[in-house]
């Protein structure tokens, strides 16, 4: 899945709950036009601003069996998911396409995970992402 792949998948949860644009401005106490940026998915997104958006939207992330309703959430999964298919930092994050470094500050809360970086680990390990509105049936994209 690529980053246009997954906020089409957040644009879809946004229509399913039912909330403006302007809605999720001031829940989220962002300005409307930084907003549709953001909405386009154009910039490689931080996933604690995902997550803001997504508790807004209320919506969560699933991957695999992976109930991710917060960041926390996801590194855990990321840790847990990596030393399930018995992947070194450093193997991981050649096999991603990136420096070992990002995985080590990623997983020692250094450094908040982009939303590329989390595609390409998700893509590595063989999972796809799911987003699913917290209380309706889930919308998906196999990549």
């Amino acid at each position: 899945m690529n980053r246009t792949d997954f906020f089409n998948l957040l644009a879809i949860a946004k229509e399913k709950s039912g909330k403006s644009t302007n809605t999720v401005s001031f829940d989220l106490r962002m300005q409307w036009s930084t907003l549709r940026r953001f909405e386009k998915g154009n910039n490689n997104s931080n996933m604690q601003k995902i997550f803001d958006y997504l508790q807004v939207i209320n919506s969560h992330i699933q991957i695999d069996k992976a109930v991710i309703y917060n960041y926390e959430n996801l590194l855990t999964w990321i840790i847990d998911a990596r030393k399930k298919h018995s992947l070194s930092q450093r193997t991981l994050a050649k096999e991603a396409g990136c420096d070992h470094l990002t995985i080590a500050n990623v997983e020692r809360k250094a450094t908040i995970i982009s939303i590329d970086t989390l595609l390409k680990i998700v893509d590595v390990l063989g999972y796809d992402i799911k987003i699913e509105n917290n209380d309706s049936f889930g919308i998906s994209s196999k990549h």
